[in-house]
């Protein structure tokens, strides 16, 4: 298999013994922007998209529907294009930047996990520059970064102070987008895993998508339990699936990515879900089948998770960028965001 570009546009080919297809985008690509490419194949059948545009698909003749790949993966090039099959069109490596590569849910250590490799070396990019310091990592997003700042560290650039704010002392926290808290305790957990839930919880972003409350399964499939609380395209959705069928429950009536505070309530009793914004008009809806309880075991996650594309089935990218101040359980169950969580990941202080 080979992922390459022609003309301007990216092309993947493949061959599993009987007959090479080949996809190509639908579009050029603008040279000297950053681009996302998303690969799948499923058999004898390949999806390639780019960036927001529309997805396209081909299909490997004959009967054969594995892939078997003896030889090593290279990226950028290769050594000797003698090793290229001649059903790849192209006969020049790679000139640009590669920033990411993530093959099965599990991201691919670019530089650190390479056998060997040749005329390398860095990207034009902020995180050159180490602009995280000495406790953090920077993470590339594009032309931008976010900084993993080791716990106890808030500031922006994770730079030590004289006196660390501690995790414990941020009495609102800010979201990353790579950012999450997580809770475990009985006390959550029995409300979110029973027939019933009421969710209250007031939080502002700029961010037009992200994930904002999440419990699932650990071994999370298609029909597995999950609740969800995410923001798509600027709106807020209540999603759910009891185990016989996901129900999402879009709200669209406020816009929620304008920077100010909101308040979402969202109910579950059963089957029937509702969600409200800031006193505006209830949307409800119903899911599918019998089943009428949620079963999760992963704990309760806010303002995102580890690693969420995997752990969501795809359902969501990053997490939340903003903050929340407030999240009520039950009508009177007032969780410490910060104080209550058994876990948390770049979490600073909302100013």
């Amino acid at each position: 298999m080979a992922v390459y570009m022609s003309d301007g546009h990216l092309e993947f080919t493949f061959d599993l013994g009987t007959g090479v297809a080949t996809i190509r985008s639908g579009e050029p690509v603008t040279l000297g922007e950053w681009h996302e490419l998303r690969l799948s194949r499923t058999g004898r059948l390949a999806i390639l998209q780019v960036d927001s545009m529309a997805p396209t698909q081909a299909m490997a003749p004959g009967a054969f529907t594995q892939l078997s790949l003896p030889q090593n993966l290279y990226i950028g090039g290769v050594p000797n294009f003698d090793m290229v099959s001649p059903k790849v069109r192209v006969r020049t490596s790679f000139v640009g930047c590669i920033q990411k590569v993530v093959i099965n849910n599990q991201p691919l250590q670019i530089l650190a996990a390479a056998l060997g490799g040749v005329n390398v070396d860095n990207c034009p990019h902020p995180c050159v520059t180490r602009p995280c310091g000495d406790e953090g990592r920077c993470v590339p997003e594009m032309d931008y970064f976010t900084c993993e700042c080791a716990q106890g560290y808030h500031d922006t650039q994770c730079q030590q102070h004289a006196a660390p704010t501690m995790l414990q002392d941020i009495p609102i926290p800010r979201f990353a987008g790579n950012s999450y808290l997580h809770y475990s305790d009985p006390d959550t957990m029995r409300r979110i895993i029973s027939y019933k839930i009421n969710i209250n919880m007031r939080f502002r972003t700029t961010s037009s998508m992200g994930l904002l409350l999440w419990s699932g399964r650990c071994n999370m499939s298609a029909a597995g339990d999950f609740l969800a609380l995410g923001i798509a395209d600027g709106y807020l959705h209540f999603r759910f699936n009891l185990g016989s069928g996901e129900v999402t429950i879009p709200y669209n009536f406020t816009q929620v990515d304008d920077g100010l505070w909101h308040r979402v309530k969202a109910v579950r009793n059963e089957q029937e879900g509702s969600v409200t914004v800031d006193n505006g008009t209830t949307v409800t809806k119903r899911s599918p089948g019998k089943l009428r309880q949620l079963n999760t075991d992963t704990g309760l996650y806010i303002g995102g998770m580890e690693n969420i594309d995997h752990a969501s089935q795809n359902k969501y990218k990053n997490g939340m960028v903003g903050c929340i101040s407030d999240l009520i359980l039950d009508t009177d169950y007032h969780v410490k965001l910060v104080q209550m969580s058994t876990a948390g990941k770049n979490i600073k202080h909302c100013g």
